[in-house]
Formats: C-alpha cells, structure tokens, sequence
C-alpha cells in the first residue's frame, strides 16, 4: 500500500490566506463613512508623498514639459486631500499652498515668514526652469512640500474623522474652489484653475460617495465636474456667473439638504460665515458678530437708536463741533467725497481717504493700516485722534449728561447696568450702530440667489472679467468682495500696489505714505494698505488710501497698466502684477457696470 503525502503548511497558508482576505473585507465593510473617509486620506497622502517624491527624482533630467507635467500632477494629487489639510492642519496647508509672498503673524510682527510651497514654486516651474540654479530652486521646494507632507504622514495615526467635520470641511473646501479656485488665485502662473476645481469637485463626490449619499447630490457634482472640465473654454471665456447660479449654487443646496436628511449635526463654531448656512451666498450666511469682541453690544433697538444719535453728537469732540457723521455721511455710503477730509490740527488734510462703513463690520482688523481689530477700538481712536475729532472720551459721559436726551437713551440701551452713561458704553453703542450697517443684497447678490433677470449682459460679463482676466477677485474675495481671506474669513489681507501721489500718468511719482510700515517697521510691508470693500464703491469716490483717483475708469486703467511698477514707479515689493492685463476699453466699462451691481440700496442689519 503507498501513502500519498499532503502538504499541509502550504494548504494552511492558503487557508489562512483566504480568511485574512475575508476577514480584512469584513472590517472594511463594517467601517463607518468616517472612518472610511480617513482610509482614502491615508491613501491619497501616500500617493502625494510619491508624487512629490517622483518629481523630484526627475528635478534635473525632465526637460520643461515633462517638468511642468509633473507639477500639475501633484497639484491634481494636493486637490485630492485638499479639504481636509485645510480644515485640521491649516497651518501645513498654507506652507503647502499659500501664496508666494512674506508674511507675519499678528502677534509677532517682527518675525518674516518666508513663502513656501506649491505658488513659490510654480514660479521656478513657469519662469526659467532649464537653469541649473532655477532646478536647484525647484529641488529645495519640493524638499519643503515633503517635509510638510512628512509631517502630515506622523500626524496621521491621532487624525480622526467625525461626520459633522467631514460635510464641513467638503463645504468650506467648495467655499475655497469658488472664492479662491476659480478665480486663478491657486493658480497665478499655470493657469490650471479649471482642471484643479474638477480634481476638487471630483474629490467631494468621491468623498461624500463614503456616505449613502441622494443621486440628486451626486448629479449636482458630477454637472459642476463637466461645466468646469468643457473642452469649449479656458480660464478667460469660463463663465462663471453661468456656472454659479446653474451648477455650483444647486450643489451646495443639495450638500445642506443631504446633510439635514442624513441627520448629521452642523458644527457648533462661531464663525464669519455660519456653518448652518446653506451657501456663502444666501441673506443672512455672514455673522458680524464674528468680528466683535467678547463684550460686544447687543444690537437691540434701543441699542442701535443710541449708537446712531452718538454717530451724529458733534459733542463727542468736545470744542471741535465735528461728529462721526460730519466724515461719514449716510446720504454718500458712510464717506465724505474728498479726496482727504481737513485736519484740525493745521490748514492741511488728513493723511488718508475717508473709508465707507457699509460693510466695515465684516473684517477683522479696521484703518488702512489694520492697526486694531475692533470697531469699539477703531471709535475710541478716532474720536481721541487729535487731527481727526480732537475729542476725550473720558470727558464724554459728562458732556452727553448734560444733554437732556441721553441719560434716558443709555437707560434703555444698557438697562441691566447700574451705571449705564459710561466712556466704555460710548464706544460699544457706536460700534453697535456701524456694525448693524451691513448690507449684502444687491443686485448681483439677488442674481446669485437666482434671480438672473436683474443683471444685464455686460454686468455679468464685467463680473466674469473681474473674477478671472481681470484678477480682481484674486484680491478681492467673493463674496465680501474686500481682503478679507476665504473660506474663514478671520484675516484680511494687504497689497502693495504702488499708488501715485497724483494722477498725472506721464510723471508719476510713488504716493510717500508707507502704509503699515509705520507700525512696525518690517520692510516687505512698505506702502502696504488694507485691501477694502468695492461693494458701494460706484458711491464712493475718490479712490485708493490717499484719494487720488476721482474715476472708476482711473482706477481700472491704473491696474490695466500693472499699477505703480507698470507706470515705471519703483515700487521692489509690489504684490499687484506688474504685466499689462490687455484689458479693452468695453471690458474695463463691462467691470465698471459690475461694480455699480454690487451697490447696495440700502444697508440692513443682519
């Protein structure tokens, strides 16, 4: 009799194999949509570190189209795990993807962050890149990128997704696309806007796919992926008001119904805009009580018919006679129509433009300067500024007593306080009274909300110059349409733009206000100004921080030109471009109609 031998070890393995396969599904699919949300986060991290690691390898020996070829694929590999590098690690992200220029953080304004990342160096990617020193450039770039993502890749065993966190972190991320995205802000040198805003839509869907998501969402995505991606448009004929109000817009109702349906909460965060909001573009999505300090004022009746009658009290300055109101008239949106208003000080100006207040409430610092946070602080500077008012706030509570009308206004107002007539409560009823000025339903605000019968051909063109050929909106940042940085908006930016003193183009001269240099002394912020509000700006003339321009046409030719460098001025640390943006004279009046949509008629508290 013969025995035949089994190998049973390797019958074993196979066994156990086919086990760990069926038990590895099993976990899989018992995983939630969040925790399955971080396994494609690990997963696309690890393909980001291998493309960045591929393009380095290849940093000396690819000529400049397999160059730029490799750095748009870890663009689209970034555009992947985009949403939540943003939303937990902000500060990687803005070393990965901020822009290309010096920054400093508010609490130490002495110390220059250098830029880092994906702008810097598509710079060296689209400038010269067969130089041997621009590949060395290259190389230390992505060195950097690296060591972020290899900081993110240690980070990643105490990430942990949470569904509330994920829908906010795709909705802030859509936010990002609209505002920043497709306005080429990403994207100032390679142009890729569009194929990077389908890597993100692709990325939502794919994403919010984790969850048992309506088709109606996934439709929406899909329609938004195919608008951006149409083989018929590039960066200047997209439209985007077009896009927006068909696609866009109706994605994000979607994403807010299907959250609502699937029964998943909206993070608790006081934010600028709300997290409950259905769009960054619906009434009431902007909170400026966001921007308030602690302590802030109630916006009660009785609070907002105080704040309005101080606005107007010429007592304030003491001896001065001038009031709030006397530089800020309500019938010219909250500004004066000078050039400069006059000092009291000397027969002389003031230094700067007199800035409107419709909207200042939502901003996180206020001045031309940013040289305080809150409005409260902004009525006690301006009221004790010598050339300004000339007022003691100190000596105010005494003054107003004697005024039959105001104790009786600040008991109603401050009814829970024993002292209501108080230094401290001037300056937040006032401040209450300009933050109720807000007002975000203009013309091209209804427009957004669906309404496409009130904007005419040549405002929508203007609108869609002004977000891409134009680059204002690369500035300016949709909605708000001022500086201050989206998705958050808990930060305004500065520009250095290289104002004249005048308006003579044949021999200009740079305007010699330093900005917010004069604050702390750090040097890429010479002739810096806040970048302010173009909503209301049809009614309020004149422009730039020293007035100089009368005109929206002198505006728009002085950025036309690549303001002050582009008018010949020496101005090193300029941020605006200084290339021609070939502009015709009907597209410059097409941005001028525009910008006459988003006046308001009048300013309605939130």
């Amino acid at each position: 009799m013969s025995f035949r031998l089994i190998d049973f070890s390797s019958v074993g393995r196979s066994l156990l194999l086919g086990l760990s396969v069926l038990l590895f599904s099993f976990v899989v699919l018992r995983k939630t949509p969040a925790e399955q949300v971080k396994v494609y986060y690990s997963r696309h991290l690890r393909d980001f570190h291998a493309a960045l690691t591929h393009f380095q390898e290849r940093t000396y020996s690819a000529d400049t189209v397999a160059l730029r070829r490799e750095f748009a694929a870890c663009r689209q590999q970034y555009k992947q795990l985009e949403f939540a590098v943003e939303y937990y690690y902000p500060h990687a992200a803005g070393r990965i993807n901020g822009a290309a220029l010096p920054e400093t953080e508010p609490g130490e304004p002495g110390e220059v962050i250098p830029p880092s990342g994906f702008q810097v160096l598509e710079e060296y990617v689209y400038a010269a890149p067969d130089s041997r020193p621009n590949r060395d450039l290259i190389h230390q770039e992505i060195d950097n990128l690296l060591f972020q993502v290899r900081q993110l890749k240690q980070q990643e065993s105490y990430l942990s997704f949470s569904d509330e966190a994920v829908f906010d972190a795709l909705r802030l991320n859509l936010y990002r696309l609209a505002a920043k995205g497709v306005s080429g802000f990403d994207s100032p040198a390679a142009h890729a806007s569009l194929p990077e805003a389908t890597a993100t839509l692709q990325a939502t869907r794919e994403v919010l796919a984790l969850y048992d998501v309506p088709a109606t969402l996934t439709t929406h995505l899909r329609r938004c992926e195919a608008a951006v991606a149409s083989p018929n448009q590039d960066f200047n004929s997209f439209d985007r008001a077009r896009f927006f109000v068909r696609y866009f817009n109706p994605a994000l109702a979607a994403l807010h119904q299907t959250q609502q349906q699937l029964r998943i909460p909206f993070v608790k965060e006081r934010r600028a805009v709300r997290p409950e909001a259905a769009s960054f573009f619906v009434a009431g999505a902007f909170n400026a009580s966001f921007f308030a300090p602690a302590d802030a004022a109630a916006p009660t009746p009785a609070m907002l018919a105080l704040g309005e009658a101080l606005f107007k009290e010429p007592v304030l300055s003491g001896k001065a006679g001038r009031s709030c109101a006397s530089c800020h008239a309500p019938n010219r949106a909250y500004t004066d129509g000078l050039r400069v208003n006059s000092s009291l000080l000397a027969d002389a100006g003031l230094e700067r433009n007199t800035p409107t207040l419709l909207n200042a409430a939502l901003q996180p610092d206020q001045f031309y300067d940013s040289r305080v946070h809150f409005l409260e602080d902004q009525v006690h500077a301006v009221i004790s500024n010598k050339a300004e008012m000339g007022g003691q706030l100190s000596a105010a509570p005494a003054l107003l007593r004697k005024k039959g009308a105001y104790p009786k206004l600040f008991a109603q107002a401050f009814a829970t306080e024993k002292q209501p007539l108080t230094e401290r409560n001037i300056r937040r009823a006032v401040a209450a009274y300009v933050r109720s000025l807000v007002g975000l339903n203009s013309r091209f605000d209804q427009y957004l909300r669906g309404d496409t019968t009130v904007l005419s051909g040549q405002e929508v063109l203007g609108f869609n110059l002004f977000m891409g050929k134009a680059q204002c909106g690369t500035c300016h940042y949709m909605p708000l349409f001022n500086g201050t940085v989206p998705p958050l908006y808990d930060k305004i930016e500065s520009e250095i733009l290289g104002v004249p003193a005048t308006a003579d183009t044949l021999h200009p001269t740079l305007d010699a206000d330093q900005g917010k240099f004069l604050l702390y002394g750090v040097a890429h912020q010479k002739h810096a100004f806040k970048t302010p509000t173009v909503r209301n700006t049809a009614r309020t003339a004149p422009y730039m921080h020293n007035g100089v321009y009368q005109t929206l046409e002198q505006v728009l030719d002085f950025y036309n030109k690549g303001g002050g460098a582009g008018l010949g001025l020496t101005v090193p640390n300029q941020t605006l471009a200084e290339d021609r943006l070939n502009l015709s004279a009907a597209e410059q009046q097409a941005i001028i109609a525009f910008l006459k949509a988003l006046n308001d008629s009048q300013a309605v508290a939130y």
